[in-house]
């Protein structure tokens, strides 16, 4: 973080109250405001007037009459809103100390797995940083990596179904690229086993446990079946998302073409597919299938590296974090439990996450034994 002093600040805040900052200016009056916490600085030196003091306590009462309701928390982390707490300290005279601000705490180790290639014959730890091959027990090249990306060959001579299987950990995201050309995104926490190579009159089939967003490609003749547990998706070639841990309601989201649902539980009662259309989520429920409209882009959002929450349960939002950011969180403030909350985020660290929630939601976090451990205020 750079350094900012308390002039420079005054006059950052002023230009963002005459809606004068440009974006590097708005970035640097984030990263002081994200570092102005402690109680050893004085907001009276400042020195704002009276006038400029109220101008700025109006803007935070309307940005938070705006965009909190009900038992719902709005959390924009690259949104003023998120700095609310400290611009009415600033507008109040309160007493704040900025320090610098580091990304790391080294009371929070993040052990970093590897993504994990089982071929027929090796496991392969992958770099998503560098490029190579991967080869059969032949020695031929049977899928090249480029960064975050597997793209398997096609063989057309291929008459075996060889399966590979790709382990995706917490904290990491990767793309595989099918023989047939068919794209998936595959989230943190995430298993996927698939055929090196398809076999022309036969299903083209894979199993998942986790989350991955398919881009199939199309083939009218050999239709696509994602197998996630209970839950089987079959396409011929279309856009969706399915999610399938075990700690989460499983389900799929169709962005666009056609999708069969259908669910296997042993105890289903209703095991008769159901098309969906665009812009509805299938929902694993006890007697078979939920169909509901929902906005696909809070499903996809995680291909773009995007953490978004829209009107979640908090329960809900730390198994998302904790997969995300590969932490453990231990919720104490029960109160939490029944809020809901909407946001969104993309390259803040876990400490900047967390803050941004602790003043939304008001709680107090510590990091003990490497857990982040949530209590009230």
């Amino acid at each position: 973080m750079k350094y900012v002093n308390p002039k420079k600040a005054k006059r950052l805040i002023e230009k963002y109250l005459n809606g004068k900052c440009s974006e590097a200016e708005e970035q640097l009056l984030e990263s002081f405001l994200d570092s102005y916490q402690n109680d050893s600085y004085t907001g009276s030196n400042f020195n704002f007037k009276e006038s400029i003091e109220e101008e700025l306590w109006n803007k935070i009462i309307h940005k938070r009459k705006t965009q909190n309701h009900s038992k719902i928390r709005k959390l924009f982390s690259q949104n003023w809103v998120r700095y609310a707490a400290v611009f009415v300290g600033l507008a109040l005279a309160l007493q704040f100390y900025f320090k610098q601000a580091n990304n790391q705490d080294d009371s929070l180790n993040i052990n970093e797995e590897m993504i994990v290639l089982q071929t027929a014959n090796e496991k392969n730890n992958l770099n998503e940083n560098v490029n190579g091959q991967i080869t059969n027990e032949s020695g031929n090249v049977i899928a090249i990596q480029q960064g975050d990306v597997l793209k398997y060959q096609k063989d057309k001579n291929s008459t075996d179904l060889v399966y590979n299987e790709l382990k995706v950990p917490k904290g990491k995201t990767f793309k595989l690229v099918l023989s047939d050309g068919t794209q998936i995104h595959l989230n943190a926490d995430t298993n996927i086993r698939f055929p090196v190579n398809f076999i022309s009159g036969k299903n083209r089939e894979v199993y998942l446990d986790g989350e991955a967003y398919f881009e199939v490609a199309k083939d009218e003749t050999n239709p696509f079946i994602v197998q996630a547990k209970d839950l089987q998706v079959q396409v011929l070639g279309t856009h969706f998302n399915v999610s399938s841990y075990d700690d989460s309601i499983k389900h799929a989201v169709l962005v666009e073409g056609s999708v069969s649902v259908s669910n296997h539980g042993i105890n289903t009662i209703q095991k008769e597919p159901m098309i969906i259309k665009p812009g509805q989520k299938a929902s694993l429920v006890p007697d078979g299938l939920d169909i509901n409209v929902v906005d696909v882009e809070d499903y996809i959002s995680w291909t773009q590296n995007l953490l978004v929450f829209n009107n979640q349960s908090f329960p809900e939002i730390v198994k998302k974090i904790e997969r995300r950011y590969n932490v453990e969180i231990e919720n104490q403030y029960s109160e939490l439990d029944t809020t809901r909350f909407t946001g969104k985020f993309k390259n803040e660290t876990i400490l900047q996450l967390m803050d941004t929630f602790k003043e939304s939601a008001n709680f107090n976090y510590q990091i003990k034994n490497g857990k982040i451990i949530i209590t009230n205020k």
